[in-house]
C-alpha cells in the first residue's frame, strides 16, 4: 500500500477500472478504482472533473485555456460535457488566488 498525500496529487486519468494517479515530481501510481468513486472521496477537496478521463486538482493548474488546462508542464483536455461547468469553476478559482 502506498500512503498519497492530496497536495501530491496533479490530475487523475481513467483506465477503465484503473485510474493513474499523476503525483508531483512526475511519478505515477496505477490502482484498481473507477474515476467516478475516486471523484467522490475527494468532493469538497478541490478537485474537478473536467473530461470523462481526467480528474484535476485546482491548486496544481499552471495555465487553462478554453480547450485544456497545464498542469506539470502537461496538457490535460477539457471535455465538450465539462466545458461550461470547468471554465466558469476556473474563473472563479483564478479570481480568489
Amino acid at each position: 500500500m502506498v500512503r498519497v498525500w492530496l497536495d501530491e496529487i496533479q490530475y487523475v486519468e481513467s483506465l477503465k477500472e484503473y485510474v493513474r494517479i499523476f503525483l508531483s515530481g512526475g511519478k505515477s501510481i496505477v490502482t484498481k478504482m473507477q474515476l467516478g468513486e475516486l471523484e467522490i472521496s475527494l468532493e469538497g477537496f478541490g478537485f474537478v472533473r473536467i473530461h470523462r478521463s481526467f480528474l484535476v486538482a485546482l491548486r496544481q493548474i499552471e495555465a487553462f485555456s478554453a480547450t485544456d488546462v497545464t498542469i506539470g508542464g502537461k496538457d490535460v483536455p477539457i471535455g465538450r460535457q465539462f466545458k461550461d461547468t470547468t471554465l466558469e469553476i476556473l474563473q472563479i478559482f483564478s479570481r480568489s488566488t
